[in-house]
């Protein structure tokens, strides 16, 4: 696919400026919960805390089958559990047998304990697998090949916050986060395609596979533009930029390049397979408390960043409130990308109840959707989720240039080749 390139600014924030914005989210995030504390009392005003799902959903057969990516703990886990609860044949793909094995026991144990109905799915470990590791991810596709011949739902949710260097020889964060991402949805195309997803209400139609693409605030703060550690970046998110983001040493910013990749690999897989049925999603679960800040010392995590975590972050299971609506929600035409917290800028909702959400303003329910301010996704007042958009490059293609060279680039990286598995280009 070729898409030519049209030169306009960079629509991207600093990564320098990202630590100045978090006062004005700690601010956001105060003002927003006392306005829906004070209007409480007012039905007519009343924000509701209870998280909304879409109005429609997918509703699994038997034998329909989800795969998460680091589910063993943190917001994959409760992603899995909602799937779960669904009816879903949950997969948990994670690096250790031991942990993925127990936490698959937990899961369907903690099911059990819920009551769950007679349709509800299961959790279940197949295989390890490392996303650091190429091999690991054709062996994890492989072994899941031999035994499925569809899958419903992939949820592209593990990524970490540490760099280093991966044993591919790739930046550590950058191919767990995204790389291992992009070679295990290309190897498992085929699957995605041949799945039927239906919905549950009445005359609702069918969507093939439906791919999560776990994306965070951070991906507003990506020029193309700004200096890395060994050299100055093109000033454009081609193939030679992105090829910088995959090596080792080469940036300082990889986390935050690698949510922006995934937010424009949903963007690509669109482009590529819409017609096909396919869909994809990115969701970004907010600002979580979870295991992402495991690799924190002892001491921060007990008396600095902790305390205050705890305070204004979300728990896991509010993180994954977004994966899910993302994972079987039925979303308008142009609904591709979701965050938890409330917008004082015109969203979307994607449920048809009347609340507070709608009351509190008619802007933000105009079905039309818009990139927001950072601070505004930072953090806030929880809803659950609403449909937004993710910032893309202003390439006169809407994003297509920068996510067809991710594309390009990330072929080449993994070693998938010319020629698609699936016989796409």
């Amino acid at each position: 696919m070729i898409v030519k390139m049209k030169s306009t600014s960079d629509p991207y924030y600093s990564n320098s400026v990202f630590n100045r914005f978090v006062p004005l989210a700690l601010l956001y995030t105060a003002v927003t919960n006392l306005a829906a504390t004070v209007l409480h009392p007012f039905p007519g005003l009343r924000i509701s805390r209870e998280p909304l799902l879409p109005e429609d959903s997918f509703e699994p057969s038997g034998g329909d089958i989800a795969i998460v990516t680091g589910s063993n703990t943190g917001i994959g886990f409760e992603t899995a559990y909602s799937l779960v609860e669904r009816g879903y044949d949950v997969i948990l793909a994670c690096r250790s047998r031991e942990r993925g094995e127990r936490a698959a026991e937990i899961l369907n144990e903690k099911a059990a304990a819920r009551g769950a109905s007679a349709t509800a799915g299961r959790a279940i470990f197949l295989h390890p697998l490392d996303l650091s590791d190429f091999s690991s991810v054709r062996s994890f596709v492989d072994t899941f090949k031999a035994k499925y011949s569809k899958l419903n739902i992939l949820v592209n949710n593990a990524g970490i916050n540490t760099t280093g260097k991966s044993v591919d020889g790739f930046d550590l964060c950058f191919q767990t986060n995204f790389l291992g991402h992009f070679l295990l949805t290309r190897l498992l195309m085929d699957h995605l395609l041949k799945a039927k997803n239906r919905y549950s209400g009445e005359g609702a139609g069918k969507e093939a596979g439906r791919v999560v693409n776990l994306s965070s605030v951070t991906h507003h703060f990506v020029r193309a533009d700004e200096d890395r550690f060994q050299s100055k970046g093109s000033g454009l998110h081609d193939e030679e930029w992105w090829n910088g983001c995959a090596k080792h040493g080469e940036s300082d910013n990889t986390y935050k390049e690698s949510k922006l990749a995934s937010a424009l690999l949903t963007l690509e897989l669109n482009e590529r397979y819409s017609k096909e049925g396919l869909r994809a999603v990115t969701a970004n679960p907010g600002s979580v408390n979870s295991d992402i800040w495991r690799n924190y010392s002892d001491f921060m995590l007990k008396y600095v960043v902790g305390p205050l975590f705890r305070v204004v972050y979300l728990d896991n299971e509010q993180g994954s409130r977004t994966s899910v609506a993302a994972a079987v929600g039925k979303l308008p035409l142009g609904a591709h990308y979701l965050q938890p917290y409330w917008q004082p800028w015109p969203i979307q909702h994607t449920t048809s109840k009347k609340s507070l959400k709608q009351k509190l303003s008619a802007l933000s329910f105009h079905r039309s959707y818009r990139v927001q301010f950072p601070v505004f996704e930072m953090l806030g007042l929880y809803i659950g989720h609403a449909v937004t958009k993710a910032r893309l490059p202003n390439d006169g293609k809407g994003g297509l240039f920068a996510s067809s060279e991710l594309w390009k680039s990330s072929e080449k990286l993994v070693g998938y080749g010319d020629t698609c598995q699936d016989g796409q280009k």
